[in-house]
């Protein structure tokens, strides 16, 4: 709790350009942040947000994703148009936002889609340890869905003094989505939340997200924040509920289905750029975790993606099937 607290009393916000985003039913569109993080409401309609590692969540009105610099997400109406990426159309607005469209069907999903700088005492980002979207409903927050209304409103009809009230009215929409998060599990032990209230697990976090593919231990990442071993494992245990070479596996193989998702190169050479020594361990580790080898996630992943809660072997099966009625 003291780390909401203090997180809440050092939240800066920096609000950049915002705009009106529509999906149509015929199209899908693809997010993919490369230095900036991202906020999207959805005003109407309903959809799906699909990540590059398998992750499916439906959206309806009140749904909000932010996408962190690194990610990647998708947005459909309808998950067999996930290869659709159609071109958007863009004409500008009054008070100097923007209105996408992508595609040209009946409407789907209208989002408001803009950029936002949040830090903490301006000395760390909020999102800077955060490699994955987050994706929550705010149909039952209030204090979110008031605050964002009159986000939208004040940008729409900017007075004297808008640039700032808007920063606080953002302020009090993230404050809002982070309380809900925080009651809805208990606890704010997320990987930014923790890094903020500690310092030498934020740098040791930071030093396995940017360069995963490094001999990382439990000592020398405890030689890294100035710890021993001992301590760094245990505290990094309590805050993220799982061993820091746990934590640094999970991050390899993200970061290796995001390679074979976005790339072309070889399997072998995915596993040593992602930190594994040996293709066949990095091969029987990524069937462990996403329940299919390397070139098969390669070759299927769309079938993946538009399926994440099959089991293991169910995937496999069904997988089996569409290239056997193929064949036929």
């Amino acid at each position: 709790m003291l780390i909401f607290e203090q997180l809440c009393t050092g939240l800066e916000v920096e609000i950049l350009p915002f705009g009106l985003c529509e999906i149509r039913r015929d199209a899908a569109f693809s997010i993919k942040e490369e230095d900036k993080c991202s906020i999207h409401y959805v005003l109407a309609g309903e959809g799906f947000a699909l990540s590059v590692t398998g992750e499916k969540h439906t959206l309806f009105p009140h749904s909000v994703m932010i996408v962190p610099p690194g990610s990647q997400l998708s947005i459909t109406t309808d998950v067999s148009n996930l290869a659709n990426f159609a071109d958007p159309r863009c004409k500008s607005l009054a008070n100097n936002w923007d209105h996408m469209t992508v595609g040209d069907c009946a409407p789907g999903l209208t989002l408001a889609c803009g950029h936002v700088n949040a830090t903490y005492f301006q000395m760390v980002n909020l999102f800077e340890f955060l490699r994955e979207p987050i994706i929550e409903s705010v149909a039952h927050e209030k204090a979110f869905r008031s605050s964002f209304r009159s986000f939208l409103d004040e940008l729409s009809d900017p007075k004297p003094g808008t640039s700032v009230l808007a920063e606080m009215l953002m302020k009090q929409c993230l404050i809002a989505l982070l309380r809900n998060q925080f009651e809805r599990t208990g606890e704010c032990f997320a990987p930014w939340l923790a890094a903020l209230g500690d310092e030498s697990l934020g740098r040791a976090l930071s030093l396995m997200l940017d360069d995963p593919q490094k001999n990382h231990t439990l000592e020398s990442l405890g030689d890294h924040v100035g710890l021993s071993r001992t301590v760094f494992s245990e505290r990094f245990k309590k805050a993220f509920n799982r061993t820091a070479i746990d934590f640094l596996k999970e991050i390899r193989l993200r970061r290796a289905a995001q390679l074979l998702t976005t790339t072309n190169l070889p399997v072998k050479r995915i596993a040593y750029r992602v930190g594994f020594e040996s293709r066949s361990y990095f091969s029987r580790s990524f069937k462990g975790f996403f329940g299919i080898d390397p070139a098969g996630f390669r070759a299927n992943h769309i079938v993946y993606l538009l399926n994440p809660d099959l089991q293991r072997r169910g995937f496999l099966q069904f997988v089996r099937r569409l290239a056997s009625n193929r064949e036929n």
